[in-house]
């Protein structure tokens, strides 16, 4: 296994995953929506994505970007997104791309790295019980449309 960069001749397979990552979360984007992000991971600037391989062949993806906070100078670091393919799920994948988003972060001096999930992610939470600490917060949206 290693973890890269997303490519451009990756777009088939990163889309693959994250509409199986969106379907899990009972949600569907447009086309539109998939190349905007696509170019905004490929650019890099505002949003970064990784990338595990076993073979040359991606089985997971990660998406995360930084921002600020008006508790800290330095920048925050959030893991937006974070999928392993079904077969893949278990060997470490997920943890090895967490572990890579964390290196990113340290680089750009995070002064915390952080991410959600649903209190029923069974599966995902057993791994983030065991590599981070659960905060407590409860999440709230806002409507504005």
């Amino acid at each position: 296994m290693e973890i890269t960069g997303l490519e451009p001749q990756d777009r088939p397979r990163w889309a693959e995953l994250w509409r199986a990552y969106l379907s899990f979360y009972e949600t569907t984007l447009s086309d539109d929506v998939y190349k905007h992000t696509w170019r905004r991971l490929l650019d890099g600037t505002a949003l970064h994505g990784l990338a595990a391989r076993v073979d040359g062949r991606i089985v997971g993806i990660t998406h995360f970007l930084f921002h600020g906070s008006a508790w800290t100078a330095a920048p925050i670091c959030y893991l937006q997104d974070l999928y392993v393919a079904g077969a893949m799920r278990g060997q470490g994948m997920g943890r090895a791309l967490i572990e890579a988003v964390a290196a990113h972060a340290r680089e750009q001096d995070s002064a915390r790295l952080y991410w959600l999930t649903q209190d029923h992610n069974a599966a995902a939470r057993q791994l983030y019980d065991r590599i981070a600490k659960h905060s407590g917060f409860i999440r709230y949206e806002y409507p504005l449309s």
